[in-house]
């Protein structure tokens, strides 16, 4: 089963039109932001309920590489923006399913004021995260795929038009 969550403004917009009120607030990125939140939170929460199931959870933000195609594909009224997905399944019992490292508490936890990262902690994640995929038989370094998600256009994996796809769904941010 995969739910879709969507950043939604479109019944609020239906609601002030049927009034004769204008939504030009919709237009705003604060706007676009607390839908996106709303979306994240409302999919969280579902993920949760889903593990305390039993069920297995993936987030599918690849939804946004065609935002107006799935749109158009459920039908979606202008303000509302598929924002990802969650694939909801039962975990196959076979299968070694081990936990991914994080990050430190001491890397993504600030007290009173934002610190930077020590070298040697993200060294040191790096390397646990490494060891873990390579059980899988991947190879990964989580800091080469860090730099490359920012180094340049290229890290966006062709989403860098989402702001001008937002604004066709009628979310333009301004």
């Amino acid at each position: 089963m995969i739910l879709l969550f969507v950043a939604d403004w479109a019944r609020n917009g239906q609601l002030a039109a049927r009034s004769g009120e204008d939504h030009a607030a919709t237009e705003y990125l604060e706007s676009t932001l607390v839908a996106v939140a709303d979306a994240a939170l409302a999919a969280q929460n579902a993920v949760v309920a889903a593990s305390a199931l039993g069920l297995g959870a993936c987030f599918l933000g690849s939804l946004r590489n065609e935002t107006d195609f799935m749109a158009e594909e459920f039908a979606l009224p202008p303000g509302a923006v598929i924002v990802f997905g969650v694939a909801l399944g039962w975990p196959d019992p076979a299968e070694r399913a081990g936990v991914k490292p994080r990050l430190p508490q001491r890397v993504v936890r600030h007290r009173e004021r934002y610190t930077d990262a020590a070298p040697e902690d993200i060294e040191a994640y790096d390397r646990a995260l490494a060891e873990y995929y390579r059980a899988y038989g991947r190879s990964h370094s989580w800091i080469s795929a860090a730099i490359g998600r920012v180094r340049d256009i290229a890290g966006l994996h062709g989403r860098e038009g989402m702001r001008a796809a937002f604004a066709r769904r009628g979310l333009p941010s301004r």
